[in-house]
């Protein structure tokens, strides 16, 4: 009988907790929803977090984010921390840490609930998309001004000729490569052209391949119907990192012999000396 209790006073309690992080969550979309400037922002989430968590009395928080630390007066950092990254444009330009000031025994060897450092990865997710979007919204509006040489060039803007744009589009690319039953499809070989291959992709730019075919036959439907879900697939996922949309982010050509032969326009790339495709995943006979 006292198991039983025990065991329905824990759970109770766990409830509660969970709620605590609900009410979190609301309280961090109600600073969102305020749309204040950056640094306001970081401010208000000071006193928003620490509700979250089991203790909040002695629960302190500090937020770091390009060099900038916000975080109250009056209180000393501790060894009993925990922390998540603030991730912008796929960088690592800050974090959140939660400290307790005080030592109390929570779980196992850790001052923190599991559930915490969850909760603690969910704020820290949403800060870097609130950020995130409030520099895409500044980028847009300085897109489409006049813009004259001025003093100063425009800062707290997205970085549209990023490395990272061809750098994830060429590894996508290999993915696909990879994942491709040649034999099935009887591909002999898939090559990379266009902005990725140059290093120049943008945000807003395709993934421009070459597939080589020696001759189409009644598959090739399927084969297209597949590439047409990776670049559905990989159209969403861009989206979500740059917050530009498209139809899709594959544009596929496909050459066979017969092009080799007539040296049509892209079978002319395959070992070319100038404006080569790269060949990504091929078959030597």
């Amino acid at each position: 009988m006292l198991g039983k209790q025990y065991s329905f006073q824990q759970t109770i309690l766990e409830l509660r907790e969970r709620e605590k992080e609900l009410k979190c969550i609301y309280r961090v979309e109600e600073s969102v929803n305020k749309k204040l400037p950056v640094e306001d922002f970081l401010f208000d989430l000071l006193k928003r977090i620490p509700n979250g968590w089991q203790y909040p009395e002695i629960c302190r928080v500090k937020i770091t984010f390009e060099g900038n630390v916000y975080k109250e007066p009056h209180w000393e950092e501790s060894e009993w921390k925990q922390e998540a990254p603030i991730i912008i444009d796929e960088q690592v330009l800050g974090k959140i840490e939660v400290y307790y000031i005080d030592f109390k025994k929570l779980h196992r060897d850790s001052q923190f609930l599991p559930q915490e450092q969850k909760l603690l990865h969910t704020i820290a997710n949403r800060v870097s998309d609130y950020i995130f979007d409030r520099r895409l919204d500044n980028t847009i509006r300085i897109l489409q001004q006049e813009i004259d040489s001025q003093d100063k060039a425009p800062q707290n803007i997205l970085s549209a000729s990023s490395d990272i744009h061809w750098q994830w589009r060429k590894k996508m690319a290999g993915l696909i490569a990879n994942k491709m039953d040649f034999d099935r499809f009887g591909v002999k070989g898939v090559y990379l052209i266009g902005s990725t291959k140059t290093t120049e992709a943008g945000p807003a730019s395709d993934i421009d391949l070459l597939i080589y075919i020696p001759e189409l036959h009644e598959s090739i439907p399927i084969l297209k119907a597949w590439l047409e879900g990776w670049s559905l697939c990989l159209s969403e996922m861009n989206y979500q990192k740059t917050g530009f949309t498209s139809e899709g982010l594959l544009d596929v050509h496909f050459v066979t012999d017969e092009d080799i032969r007539n040296k049509t326009s892209y079978a002319v790339m395959i070992g070319s000396i100038e404006n080569s495709a790269h060949p990504i995943k091929v078959i030597k006979n």
